[in-house]
């Protein structure tokens, strides 16, 4: 679900919603908790977690080599695996 941020135009108090998309709108219409002024959908730069992305060219988490060397010899030596 997506994450959305929220500013009063009075007293700039800022706040964070998850919300469906369809229903972004929804903290606009409540007062601000804090003087009662109007919240306002405030554009943010979305937030990715970049610590679990990896690629070919990444060296985190790649398999150690005696992996690689025991799973070469079984498909050596089980013929018709599926490994």
């Amino acid at each position: 679900m997506p994450t959305y941020d929220y500013r009063c135009a009075s007293c700039n108090t800022e706040i964070e919603e998850m919300c469906l998309i369809a229903e972004r709108e929804e903290p606009t219409k409540i007062p601000c908790e804090a003087c009662g002024g109007k919240m306002e959908q405030v554009i943010s730069a979305p937030y990715f977690g970049y610590d679990n992305i990896h690629t070919r060219h990444s060296t985190k988490n790649k398999e150690p080599g005696w992996f690689k060397d025991k799973m070469t010899d079984m498909k050596k030596n089980m013929p018709g695996n599926t490994l």
